[in-house]
């Protein structure tokens, strides 16, 4: 079995978990593999869209019933706590609908923002819907770009087979996750 046959097979699955722990990087990846022929454009945004939609309800609804005693708990109520103290909490409790369209689109913010968003007045029917809009625009947008950046190293490196195609998405997926690192270190700094 190839690399391209594992892509082929298993690719939809990688970007909806991808998309679901990490966001971006997935995405493009997706697009990627996407322009190479090895799984259709629609499937992959929706995909995309699934991990990133579910991974937003997922702690938005942590955040908001989680009770306060227990590991995750206790971390989500000391952070909602101090959230809760700060001049951005009570912006957020003013504009809940204009940052529920934007954390995605923030790096370092994908997490954080469900969390604050669950502390303010904006229900859970109301987040979903315009969380919806959001990561539908953000997964057609980021598969988009990873095809289009598939289509350019194609014109620049010639079509990319087996393990040349492993080592550039390889590449690619590194040097996302060393940005989605620093962006976290820096925003905890």
């Amino acid at each position: 079995m190839t690399f391209e046959d594992l892509l082929s097979r298993w690719g939809l699955i990688a970007v909806l978990w991808g998309c679901f722990f990490e966001g971006e990087t997935a995405a493009i990846l997706g697009g990627v593999i996407t322009h190479h022929g090895l799984t259709h454009w629609a499937a992959t945004a929706g995909v995309a869209f699934a991990g990133a939609f579910i991974a937003d309800q997922m702690w938005f609804l942590l955040s908001r019933h989680m009770p306060a005693g227990g590991r995750i708990g206790g971390w989500l109520s000391r952070l909602s706590g101090k959230a809760r103290a700060t001049w951005l909490h009570q912006w957020l409790a003013r504009h809940p609908d204009g940052l529920t369209l934007a954390f995605r689109f923030v790096p370092g913010t994908r997490i954080i923002g469900p969390i604050l968003l669950a502390q303010t007045p904006i229900g859970w029917l109301r987040f979903s819907a315009l969380n919806a809009l959001s990561c539908l625009i953000w997964a057609v947008g980021f598969t988009t770009l990873g095809y289009h950046f598939g289509r350019a190293v194609t014109l620049a490196l010639g079509r990319l087979h087996g393990l040349h195609l492993g080592l550039l998405l390889a590449l690619v997926a590194a040097v996302g996750l060393a940005l989605h690192v620093l962006l976290q270190r820096k925003a905890r700094h």
